[in-house]
């Protein structure tokens, strides 16, 4: 028999394929476990706030260097990488896993989620464009508006209601200040 300790040090060594083909063959077994897996697996995605997700995107852009935009630039192998195409691209790789989980809430039909997501979204690149100081943005100084209209994007992919359209704008007229006209 598998002590507690040693369920918790396996699970542990489980890589993310694995996990997901004992829930799948757990969840086919049996009903109420289903069930049970669902609701859990529900609890934990729909944490989404708006204010941390902002902090989070704003935290992952501040932590961009200038350095790495130097790095990624210049001659390559297969041509040459503009300076500003390098900043975009890195902060497309802070935006990416963020995209992701809103077009996942959207796929489960978490409108309520992607809203609050987008708005953080939203939120942190605002911010970024305000208040950050990084020596990074002067490399992409129109990258904050121009990320915010593609995350714009991929929510009215997800086909929000009028009442989240009405209620994002709302968000965007008061809280995003200047960008209402150009977000709205």
């Amino acid at each position: 028999m598998t002590s507690k300790r040693d369920v918790h040090q396996i699970i542990e060594q489980l890589t993310p394929t694995d996990a997901s083909a004992i829930l799948h063959a757990l969840a086919t077994n049996d009903e109420a476990l289903a069930g049970r897996i669902a609701e859990m697996a529900l609890a934990r995605i729909q944490q989404v706030d708006s204010e941390e997700v902002a902090a989070a995107l704003y935290d992952g852009l501040e932590a961009l260097e200038v350095e790495e935009v130097w790095e990624r630039a210049g001659r390559k192998r297969h041509g040459y990488v503009e300076t500003s195409d390098a900043a975009y691209q890195m902060i497309e790789e802070v935006l990416a896993p963020f995209l992701e989980d809103l077009a996942r809430y959207q796929k489960l039909g978490l409108h309520d989620e992607a809203n609050r997501l987008c708005a953080g979204l939203l939120l942190g690149f605002y911010q970024f464009e305000r208040e950050s100081t990084s020596k990074f943005k002067d490399w992409a100084p129109d990258a904050p508006i121009s990320f915010a209209k593609m995350v714009l994007k991929a929510w009215r992919a997800g086909s929000p209601t009028t009442g989240d359209s009405q209620a994002l704008k709302a968000f965007v007229t008061e809280s995003l200040g200047g960008w209402g006209a150009h977000l709205v």
